[in-house]
Protein backbone atom coordinates (compact mmCIF):
# COMPACT_ATOMS: atom_id res chain seq x y z
CA UNK A 1 0.00 0.00 0.00
CA UNK A 2 3.09 2.19 0.82
CA UNK A 3 4.24 1.90 -2.17
CA UNK A 4 1.27 2.39 -4.59
CA UNK A 5 0.70 5.63 -2.38
CA UNK A 6 4.14 7.18 -2.99
CA UNK A 7 3.82 5.86 -6.72
CA UNK A 8 0.53 7.73 -7.01
CA UNK A 9 2.19 10.77 -5.13
CA UNK A 10 5.30 10.68 -7.29
CA UNK A 11 2.95 10.21 -10.18
CA UNK A 12 0.49 13.42 -9.21
CA UNK A 13 3.90 15.83 -8.84
CA UNK A 14 4.97 15.01 -12.36
CA UNK A 15 1.76 15.27 -13.93
CA UNK A 16 1.65 18.87 -11.77
CA UNK A 17 4.53 19.63 -12.72
CA UNK A 18 4.16 19.65 -16.71
CA UNK A 19 1.11 20.76 -16.43
CA UNK A 20 2.16 24.20 -14.34
CA UNK A 21 5.39 23.91 -16.36
CA UNK A 22 5.98 27.25 -18.78
CA UNK A 23 7.56 27.31 -22.46
CA UNK A 24 11.35 28.50 -22.28
CA UNK A 25 10.91 31.32 -24.40
CA UNK A 26 7.21 33.06 -25.03
CA UNK A 27 6.17 36.20 -27.52
CA UNK A 28 2.88 37.88 -26.62
CA UNK A 29 1.06 41.31 -27.30
CA UNK A 30 0.19 43.80 -24.58
CA UNK A 31 -3.38 42.38 -24.29
CA UNK A 32 -5.04 45.71 -25.61
CA UNK A 33 -8.07 45.59 -27.93
CA UNK A 34 -5.29 46.03 -30.45
CA UNK A 35 -4.95 42.60 -30.17
CA UNK A 36 -6.16 38.56 -30.48
CA UNK A 37 -5.57 35.09 -30.84
CA UNK A 38 -6.49 33.37 -34.77
CA UNK A 39 -7.41 29.88 -32.96
CA UNK A 40 -6.89 28.82 -36.87
CA UNK A 41 -3.13 29.64 -37.45
CA UNK A 42 -2.35 29.48 -33.38
CA UNK A 43 -0.66 32.97 -33.04
CA UNK A 44 -1.54 36.22 -31.45
CA UNK A 45 -2.68 39.00 -34.14
CA UNK A 46 -2.01 42.86 -34.45
CA UNK A 47 -3.58 44.84 -36.72
CA UNK A 48 -2.20 48.70 -35.25
CA UNK A 49 0.75 49.42 -37.35
CA UNK A 50 2.36 50.52 -34.15
CA UNK A 51 2.24 48.00 -31.16
CA UNK A 52 4.12 47.05 -27.62
CA UNK A 53 5.58 43.61 -28.42
CA UNK A 54 6.61 41.01 -25.22
CA UNK A 55 8.97 38.55 -24.78
CA UNK A 56 9.36 36.10 -21.91
CA UNK A 57 12.47 33.49 -20.69
CA UNK A 58 11.53 31.19 -18.10
CA UNK A 59 14.29 31.84 -15.33
CA UNK A 60 16.55 29.33 -13.87
CA UNK A 61 15.68 27.14 -11.47
CA UNK A 62 17.64 28.64 -8.67
CA UNK A 63 15.51 32.09 -9.49
CA UNK A 64 12.47 29.68 -9.13
CA UNK A 65 11.88 28.89 -13.07
CA UNK A 66 10.02 25.46 -13.93
CA UNK A 67 10.32 24.89 -17.39
CA UNK A 68 13.01 23.45 -19.28
CA UNK A 69 15.25 26.32 -20.07
CA UNK A 70 17.94 28.37 -17.49
CA UNK A 71 18.29 31.92 -18.90
CA UNK A 72 21.62 33.53 -18.18
CA UNK A 73 20.85 36.81 -18.64
CA UNK A 74 24.94 37.54 -17.93
CA UNK A 75 25.98 35.13 -20.94
CA UNK A 76 23.43 34.04 -23.28
CA UNK A 77 21.79 36.56 -26.24
CA UNK A 78 18.27 36.16 -27.64
CA UNK A 79 17.24 36.83 -31.43
CA UNK A 80 14.16 38.21 -32.46
CA UNK A 81 13.34 37.57 -36.15
CA UNK A 82 10.88 39.32 -38.21
CA UNK A 83 9.98 37.55 -41.47
CA UNK A 84 7.48 38.70 -44.39
CA UNK A 85 4.39 37.11 -44.81
CA UNK A 86 3.67 35.55 -47.84
CA UNK A 87 7.12 34.93 -49.59
CA UNK A 88 8.38 38.02 -51.61
CA UNK A 89 9.41 38.26 -55.22
CA UNK A 90 12.75 39.92 -53.94
CA UNK A 91 15.31 38.61 -51.85
CA UNK A 92 15.58 41.67 -49.52
CA UNK A 93 14.06 44.80 -48.04
CA UNK A 94 10.54 43.21 -48.19
CA UNK A 95 9.48 45.59 -45.51
CA UNK A 96 10.74 48.59 -43.13
CA UNK A 97 9.92 48.39 -39.64
CA UNK A 98 11.33 50.17 -36.17
CA UNK A 99 12.18 47.91 -33.28
CA UNK A 100 12.90 49.74 -30.20
CA UNK A 101 14.53 47.17 -27.13
CA UNK A 102 16.53 45.06 -30.10
CA UNK A 103 19.53 45.71 -31.71
CA UNK A 104 19.26 45.03 -35.63
CA UNK A 105 21.73 41.94 -36.20
CA UNK A 106 21.68 40.93 -40.08
CA UNK A 107 18.63 39.73 -42.57
CA UNK A 108 19.00 37.11 -45.30
CA UNK A 109 16.60 34.87 -47.15
CA UNK A 110 15.48 31.32 -46.25
CA UNK A 111 15.06 29.78 -43.11
CA UNK A 112 17.01 31.54 -40.07
CA UNK A 113 19.19 30.44 -39.34
CA UNK A 114 21.08 29.96 -42.78
CA UNK A 115 23.90 28.06 -41.12
CA UNK A 116 21.05 25.32 -39.10
CA UNK A 117 18.25 24.93 -40.90
CA UNK A 118 16.85 21.80 -39.15
CA UNK A 119 16.37 23.54 -35.86
CA UNK A 120 13.57 26.81 -36.22
CA UNK A 121 10.81 24.66 -38.19
CA UNK A 122 9.51 26.61 -41.17
CA UNK A 123 5.55 26.13 -40.17
CA UNK A 124 4.17 27.59 -43.44
CA UNK A 125 6.42 30.63 -43.04
CA UNK A 126 9.74 30.32 -44.30
CA UNK A 127 11.82 30.57 -46.81
CA UNK A 128 10.88 33.78 -46.71
CA UNK A 129 13.07 37.88 -46.49
CA UNK A 130 13.79 38.66 -43.17
CA UNK A 131 15.87 40.59 -40.31
CA UNK A 132 17.18 39.52 -37.17
CA UNK A 133 17.56 41.81 -34.02
CA UNK A 134 19.44 40.59 -31.17
CA UNK A 135 19.09 41.70 -27.26
CA UNK A 136 19.09 39.94 -23.56
CA UNK A 137 16.73 39.27 -20.93
CA UNK A 138 18.51 41.89 -18.50
CA UNK A 139 15.87 43.17 -16.22
CA UNK A 140 15.21 41.35 -12.85
CA UNK A 141 13.12 38.42 -12.41
CA UNK A 142 9.50 38.39 -12.13
CA UNK A 143 6.27 36.46 -11.97
CA UNK A 144 5.53 35.61 -15.86
CA UNK A 145 2.64 33.05 -17.24
CA UNK A 146 1.93 30.65 -19.72
CA UNK A 147 0.38 33.19 -22.19
CA UNK A 148 -1.11 30.34 -25.09
CA UNK A 149 -4.90 30.46 -24.79
CA UNK A 150 -6.34 27.81 -22.24
CA UNK A 151 -2.66 27.02 -20.64
CA UNK A 152 -2.20 28.14 -16.89
CA UNK A 153 1.52 28.05 -16.32
CA UNK A 154 3.37 30.04 -13.78
CA UNK A 155 6.82 30.38 -13.20
CA UNK A 156 9.71 32.72 -12.41
CA UNK A 157 10.80 34.31 -15.90
CA UNK A 158 12.24 37.74 -17.45
CA UNK A 159 10.02 40.19 -19.89
CA UNK A 160 11.40 42.23 -22.41
CA UNK A 161 9.35 44.58 -24.38
CA UNK A 162 9.46 45.95 -27.97
CA UNK A 163 8.22 48.94 -29.23
CA UNK A 164 6.96 48.34 -32.76
CA UNK A 165 6.53 50.91 -35.35
CA UNK A 166 7.01 52.79 -39.26
CA UNK A 167 5.90 49.50 -41.05
CA UNK A 168 5.93 49.34 -44.37
CA UNK A 169 5.55 46.37 -46.18
CA UNK A 170 6.16 46.19 -49.59
CA UNK A 171 5.17 44.58 -53.15
CA UNK A 172 3.03 41.73 -52.40
CA UNK A 173 3.95 41.39 -48.89
CA UNK A 174 1.16 41.44 -46.65
CA UNK A 175 2.17 40.72 -42.97
CA UNK A 176 5.05 40.30 -40.55
CA UNK A 177 5.58 37.24 -38.47
CA UNK A 178 7.75 37.22 -35.47
CA UNK A 179 10.05 34.30 -34.26
CA UNK A 180 11.83 34.28 -31.16
CA UNK A 181 15.55 31.91 -30.24
CA UNK A 182 18.50 31.40 -28.17
CA UNK A 183 21.57 29.50 -29.84
CA UNK A 184 24.20 27.26 -28.50
CA UNK A 185 26.77 29.14 -27.73
CA UNK A 186 25.00 31.83 -25.86
CA UNK A 187 25.86 34.43 -28.63
CA UNK A 188 25.93 34.38 -32.51
CA UNK A 189 28.76 35.63 -34.03
CA UNK A 190 28.23 36.49 -37.38
CA UNK A 191 32.26 36.99 -38.22
CA UNK A 192 33.64 33.68 -36.22
CA UNK A 193 30.52 31.36 -35.43
CA UNK A 194 30.64 27.89 -35.91
CA UNK A 195 27.90 25.54 -36.81
CA UNK A 196 28.05 24.04 -33.75
CA UNK A 197 27.35 27.52 -32.02
CA UNK A 198 24.68 28.61 -33.74
CA UNK A 199 22.19 25.96 -33.59
CA UNK A 200 18.92 26.94 -31.97
CA UNK A 201 18.61 25.25 -28.71
CA UNK A 202 15.57 26.85 -27.50
CA UNK A 203 12.50 29.02 -29.52
CA UNK A 204 8.76 30.38 -28.61
CA UNK A 205 6.49 27.65 -29.20
CA UNK A 206 4.98 28.11 -32.83
CA UNK A 207 1.54 28.38 -30.54
CA UNK A 208 2.76 31.71 -29.38
CA UNK A 209 4.01 32.78 -32.30
CA UNK A 210 3.09 36.50 -33.11
CA UNK A 211 1.90 38.18 -36.56
CA UNK A 212 1.03 41.63 -37.75
CA UNK A 213 -1.80 41.38 -40.17
CA UNK A 214 -2.79 45.56 -41.26
CA UNK A 215 -6.62 45.91 -40.84
CA UNK A 216 -8.41 44.52 -43.19
CA UNK A 217 -11.35 46.94 -43.55
CA UNK A 218 -8.88 49.35 -43.94
CA UNK A 219 -7.23 47.69 -46.75
CA UNK A 220 -11.00 47.23 -48.20
CA UNK A 221 -11.58 51.07 -47.97
CA UNK A 222 -8.82 51.68 -50.30
CA UNK A 223 -9.53 49.28 -52.38
CA UNK A 224 -12.94 50.47 -52.74
CA UNK A 225 -11.55 53.87 -53.06
CA UNK A 226 -9.60 53.25 -56.19
CA UNK A 227 -12.58 51.68 -57.69
CA UNK A 228 -14.51 54.08 -57.11
CA UNK A 229 -12.00 56.99 -58.64
CA UNK A 230 -11.21 54.51 -61.45
CA UNK A 231 -15.36 54.95 -62.24
CA UNK A 232 -15.23 58.36 -62.11
CA UNK A 233 -12.76 58.64 -64.71
CA UNK A 234 -14.18 56.27 -66.65
CA UNK A 235 -17.48 58.40 -66.40
CA UNK A 236 -15.44 61.59 -66.98
CA UNK A 237 -13.93 59.99 -70.25
CA UNK A 238 -17.03 59.29 -71.87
Amino acid sequence: MKTLNALLLTLLATFSSAVLAIPSLQLAGDGSDDWYYNNATETWDVSSPNFDLYAYANATSEDGGNGSYAWDSDSLFAYLVVAAVPSPDTTSDAFNITIDGATYFTSGYGNPPLEDTNSLAPHNIYDTYYEVYEFQFDGIVGDIDDVQPGETGTGKGYTQMFSISDIELFGDVDGLHFDLFTVAGGEWDLMTSSIDDIQVNSFAPYSHDVEYVPEPNILALLSLGLVFIGLIRRTVQQ
